[in-house]
């Protein structure tokens, strides 16, 4: 195959800083699961390979067919493709598990040269990771790189490292392909690796600028990957912290400064360590429920989604409806988004990632808002890029519960407790340890309907955020109201004109 000629495109500047977030990333849900890939405005949509996935699975056809077949659509459309979003729908279509791109274990990764997965259409979890390089070089000596360079090009010295990495990617810019297998040991320099063979062919991508490793059949799991140590950035709130509005507004914020400070550095390994990192259960960027989107404004095209990667990355917002409403979840982040310098807020309705039993009815509140920077081209120069930064929490998760009823005691107890006389508190103040603890009421406490003084308050939340609760109408009916009158504080009556400000969602 001939060599392609560089050609600037629009969409080259996803070959550095923070656009290597397009590579994709976790959770990945089955395939039938997945909603269509939307066909960009003006673009023809690839024709099926010459041999599909299904007739490898079958055994119809051999991976060298299949993998050269993909390769061939794939150069295709690359030549037709003039913006991002045209440029990365191939990305999306051979993710489908319909038997055409994918087929069991037959389906595609794509590795840049320095061995990262750049695609895995089975586990988008991967994208970023650095394949171990015992597999890789068993992939570069088939595609005939010399061992030399191989050995070379890690070398500390520049001197040496820098002619053999020219070396191999002077290689591959030739389009070689050939089968792979590591799963056969060798001698002295690497054991056999279970599951490490396919076939790889190369092609040079006119989106990236670079040589891109296409490989069939290599089930490539975690275990293949480099365990890399990644140094997070810790922001000032987490994910683990958001639990309301100013919480998840600072969360939000430090998630946009940081791709910004990325696309300014041009360093494509940090953002590589960066896609890993927003991935990370035990780093600061997810925490349940709780994780962050990544959208370009003017395609609205889904840079990067931490809950739904496979369904959302690669495709254009406008998908997803509200549950409830049935309004385009992207028609309403962008409106909060633009609504002002700092974005806004907004509630809707979506499924939960972290939970399969919730339900369309708790509502989730989101936060968006529009970031600007200046991206550095790999080959010099700068591109303006403005973007829009996501997330949201869920207003019936527990920590959203938690954090809600330890505000709620927190500030209202101390007025209960001085509403009452001395005489008064000893009898209240056992029940109400127990509710703020979580221990089982007494089976006679009643507080405003409520077995416990934390549900009681938590459902006035209404009258909370609003900055008013009426203790008269909430005591109306409790087991303890008699106490009160007994002790002589007068009752619920001495409540009526008490109002709390507090907290609301």
């Amino acid at each position: 195959m001939k060599a392609a000629t560089w050609k600037p495109r629009i969409s080259s500047l996803f070959a550095a800083g923070l656009l290597a977030l397009t590579g994709a990333f976790a959770n990945a849900v089955p395939a039938s699961a997945q909603e269509a890939c939307p066909l960009p405005p003006g673009v023809t949509a690839p024709d099926d390979p010459r041999v599909t996935a299904q007739q490898v699975t079958d055994g119809n056809a051999s991976l060298m067919d299949f993998a050269l077949a993909v390769r061939k659509r794939s150069v295709e459309h690359a030549e037709q493709a003039t913006t991002v979003e045209e440029g990365l729908y191939i990305g999306c279509i051979i993710r489908q598990g319909d038997g055409i791109w994918r087929s069991g274990n037959t389906y595609i990764v794509t590795l840049t040269p320095d061995g990262r997965v750049n695609i895995h259409a089975k586990d988008m979890a991967l994208s970023g990771g650095l394949l171990n390089p015992l597999i890789y070089d068993e992939v570069l000596s088939a595609l005939g790189v010399p061992s030399t360079d191989l050995a070379n090009a890690r070398s500390p010295d520049p001197a040496t490292a820098g002619p053999a990495l020219q070396a191999i990617l002077a290689r591959l810019s030739q389009e070689p392909d050939a089968a792979f297998d590591a799963t056969v040991p060798v001698p002295g320099v690497r054991p056999g690796i279970p599951g490490a063979s396919g076939y790889a062919a190369v092609y040079n991508s006119t989106e990236l600028r670079t040589p891109i490793v296409l490989i069939a059949g290599f089930d490539l799991a975690r275990s293949h990957l480099v365990e890399e140590q990644i140094v997070h950035r810790q922001p000032a709130v987490t994910a683990r912290d958001v639990v309301d509005r100013a919480t998840l507004k600072a969360f939000v914020t430090a998630a946009g400064e940081y791709f910004v400070e990325l696309m300014e550095s041009g360093d494509s390994s940090a953002a590589a360590h960066a896609k890993i990192a927003l991935r990370d259960p035990n780093g600061p960027w997810i925490h349940g429920s709780v994780y962050l989107g990544v959208m370009e404004s003017d395609t609205r095209l889904i840079l990067f989604h931490g809950g739904f990667p496979d369904r959302f990355e690669f495709r254009r917002g406008g998908v997803s409806r509200d549950v409830v409403t049935g309004e385009l979840i992207v028609d309403q982040l962008l409106q909060a988004a633009m609504s002002s310098p700092e974005g806004g807020f907004w509630t809707y309705h979506f499924d939960d990632p972290g939970d399969n039993s919730d339900s369309a009815d708790i509502p989730k509140v989101g936060y968006a808002r529009v970031f600007n920077g200046q991206l550095r081209l790999p080959g010099g120069g700068v591109r303006p890029l403005e973007f829009i930064v996501n997330s949201g929490f869920y207003l019936g998760s527990p920590e959203v519960i938690a954090a809600r009823q330890n505000t709620v005691i927190e500030a209202v107890l101390p007025q209960v407790m001085r509403a009452m006389t001395a005489s008064t508190v000893d009898a209240v103040s056992r029940r109400i340890e127990r509710a703020s603890s979580d221990t089982a009421p007494d089976a006679a406490f009643s507080f405003g309907g409520a077995s416990t003084l934390s549900d009681a308050l938590l459902a006035n939340g209404h009258a909370l955020g609003n900055g008013t609760l009426d203790f008269s109408r909430l005591l109306a009916g409790s087991s303890f109201t008699t106490t009160l009158n007994a002790a002589g504080n007068g009752g619920s009556g001495l409540f009526r004109n008490l109002t709390l400000w507090g907290s609301g969602d």
